[in-house]
């Protein structure tokens, strides 16, 4: 009985141990290949499209479906050594649009397919980049900030504005698809924080020195598009930030110039805009209130108070309530990093006594409590938990135990189901980083100390093998010309074409080395493999 129980130990340890691996030393050696810079990665079509360098092409755009021959380079946008830096990735009409640096060195909009690479035209011409940023989807139009030029005005250059776009290519300068001008003269209304909401966009932007950076609305138009509130009144600035939407209601953070940074409150009009503290007075003691983060159908955020220090706050409905005076007295756990998952929220706070550990809440204040101490070293006892990332009813995520440096964390909510899960770089810090789940994989970035910066997966042990088996076909080559053949974990049972309106228009009943499509016409077609474990479909371009 007892070598049957060691067994079933070894077998689990085995399996722990080695569902965590390296996907592709993509830089091969110690170089690395993954940049760390924001938005750099993103799941689409049962793949993790992202950014790395092999060395040898740069910067550039890349996909993985978690094996190391489904690892690949997507396009040398810029060829040789030159990155093209793609970044800011977004899925809208079922394609990924991100900026990139073209063959001229100047960041323009892209988008890809995961199979191809579809430019646009120059959104600023001459010198300079257009440096598109910040791309949200607002009913049928692509919006984003970006820097364009104009075609045959008198004003050849623009600078940061709100654009959208509608998914066509234009003709003429950037300006054409630039929503509004809000500062003019070349100068920048710099608009960032898009949150949609009762089919507006709102966002904050400076005018031309008249108003300040405030509150601004639009409707996509030029003529929908207009200062919401001058909350700081003048050419001052009162700076909304972290705008985010919540029972019919539009919250963000503001100074008005007198109040310093407070709460805000808007129903989308001008007399519904105000602080929250009209509704409530006690919010009229939270300063600098940050990290607002729904959970459970509540406002969560951080705000210091006079006497309680800075704390993490709720808010359900017009009630805002302490939850939990972690630093005892005045002092300051300073509560970060609010992640909202299934069932819990997640966060970061220092309580004196045991450093900068994990923790989390349900909504109550029984129920917010440290997860666990992670770091108990006398030296340094911070844990520094970042990254939170769910992943099949668990959250991932960053810390160090003082021994074992900074590695991959799992936790449940309980203390003891909160471990490390393993040490990748045993001499010192793996520093995962961007994880993000794709394709039933958790990806993410860390260096075992021989491979560099390389991506990285991780493989929940409950998932079943079938999900693997499936995740590990291979169709290529994609694009196809006469031929592909097929990679499987189990036995190809039969295979069917279809094309984009769904139409079966060809079919394989047994596995063989290559299918012949030759005589399809160019275009899109959706492969179906059926194996003995189950079905998986493969989206090709036939040329």
């Amino acid at each position: 009985m007892m070598k049957k129980q060691l067994l079933i130990l070894l077998v689990f340890t085995f399996t722990i141990v080695h569902s965590q691996s390296i996907v592709k030393d993509i830089n091969i050696g110690f170089p690395d290949a993954m940049p760390t810079y924001a938005k750099n990665r993103i799941a689409y079509g049962g793949k993790l499209i992202f950014a790395a360098d092999n060395g040898v092409n740069g910067i550039e755009l890349w996909e993985s479906d978690g094996t190391t021959l489904g690892t690949i380079l997507i396009s040398d946008m810029r060829s040789g050594a030159s990155d093209s830096n793609p970044n800011g990735f977004h899925e809208f009409n079922s394609q990924i649009y991100f900026s990139a640096a073209g063959v001229q060195n100047k960041y323009n909009l892209f988008s890809t397919d995961g199979i191809a690479i579809s430019s646009y035209p120059q959104i600023r011409s001459g010198t300079g980049s257009a440096s598109p940023r910040l791309f949200t989807t607002f009913g049928s139009l692509l919006v984003f900030s970006a820097r364009p030029s104009a075609f045959n005005q008198s004003t050849p250059f623009y600078g940061e504005e709100i654009m959208g776009f509608n998914g066509s290519p234009w003709t003429g300068g950037g300006d054409q698809i630039m929503i509004k001008d809000i500062n003019p003269q070349g100068n920048s209304s710099s608009p960032d924080f898009y949150t949609e909401y009762n089919n507006l966009l709102y966002f904050a932007a400076t005018d031309d020195g008249t108003n300040g950076r405030e509150l601004w609305v639009t409707n996509g138009t030029n003529l929908g598009t207009n200062l919401l509130f001058d909350i700081n009144s003048g050419a001052a600035s009162s700076n909304p930030a972290d705008l985010i939407t919540i029972s019919n209601n539009l919250y963000f953070t503001a100074d008005d110039g007198v109040n310093g940074r407070e709460l805000w409150i808007s129903d989308g009009t001008l007399a519904g805009t105000q602080r929250f503290s009209n509704i409530n007075p006690i919010a009229a003691d939270l300063d600098n209130p940050e990290n607002l983060t729904i959970f459970n159908n509540a406002l969560y955020f951080t705000a210091t108070h006079p006497t309680l220090g800075t704390e993490i706050f709720k808010l359900g409905g017009t009630t805002i309530s302490n939850l939990k005076n972690i630093a005892s007295g005045s002092g300051d756990s300073n509560p970060s990093n609010l992640y909202a998952s299934s069932n819990r929220l997640y966060f970061s706070a220092d309580n004196t006594v045991n450093g900068i550990e994990l923790w989390s809440t349900t909504g109550f204040s029984a129920t917010t409590n440290m997860v666990k101490d992670i770091n108990t070293s006398p030296s340094s006892a911070d844990s520094n938990p970042i990254g939170f990332t769910e992943y099949n009813g668990k959250v991932y995520f960053s810390a160090t135990n003082g021994a074992n440096g900074t590695e991959l964390w799992v936790t449940d909510g309980t203390n003891a189901g909160t471990f490390m899960i393993s040490d990748i770089n045993p001499s010192g810090n793996s520093n995962p980083i961007d994880l993000i789940v794709a394709n039933n994989l958790l990806f993410f970035s860390a260096d075992n100390g021989s491979a560099g910066n390389e991506l990285w997966k991780y493989q929940d042990p409950t998932l079943s093998t079938s999900n693997f088996v499936l995740e590990n076909t291979r169709l290529y080559p994609n694009p196809i010309k006469d031929s592909f053949s097929l990679e499987a974990a189990s036995e190809i049972m039969d295979i069917s074409i279809f094309d984009i309106s769904g139409k079966q228009i060809k079919n394989f009943e047994r596995d063989r080395k290559e299918y012949s499509v030759g005589d399809l016409a160019p275009g899109v077609y959706f492969v179906n493999i059926q194996t003995e474990k189950g079905k998986i479909t493969k989206k090709v371009v036939k040329e």
